[in-house]
């Protein structure tokens, strides 16, 4: 078991006026709780979940937003040069702007590059070691975000390792 607690602080501020648009100061509060699940050197499931609040200083624009998400995450090692992972993440954000929209460069960084509303992404990693220093990885990642469209990604990678 873990948990972990967060509180701080995240800024931006641009000394040109034509920017002030940009500038933010976030209040961040977080707490996380997790559950780890180990069977020996095979297998492995991470559970948890992650409640947040980011306020803006009313100065730049009060917004606020306010994010539960639960994640899951396993991993297993097919015998020793192999291994598969996924994670499956679903965040619930909410958020108030006072100019309305979710298009501006305080709220991509409150929302964490989603949208308000249901968010959903998920990920699949195949890992393969070929020969003592080279690894072939092909992974998957998909994404729903708010009422946007469902975005896919596949990525293939060979990586030598020294």
């Amino acid at each position: 078991m873990n948990l972990n607690g967060r509180q701080g602080t995240s800024s931006l501020f641009t000394p040109n006026a034509q920017f002030d648009n940009r500038n933010y100061k976030l209040d961040i509060n977080s707490v996380e709780p997790m559950l780890t699940y180990v069977r020996g050197t095979l297998f492995r499931i991470v559970t948890g979940y992650k409640f947040e609040n980011k306020k803006n200083s009313p100065v730049y624009g009060g917004e606020k937003s306010s994010s539960s998400a639960v994640n899951l995450e396993t991993k297993y090692n097919v015998l020793q040069n192999s291994s598969i992972t996924g994670k499956f993440t679903f965040n619930n954000i909410s958020y108030k702007s006072s100019n309305g929209g979710a298009a501006s460069t305080v709220s991509y960084i409150m929302l964490d590059g989603l949208l308000p509303g249901k968010n959903y992404l998920w990920n699949i990693t195949v890992t393969k070691r070929l020969l003592n220093n080279l690894e072939l990885n092909f992974q998957y990642d998909g994404r729903k975000a708010g009422v946007s469209k469902t975005v896919h990604i596949g990525r293939a990678t060979l990586t030598a390792l020294f």
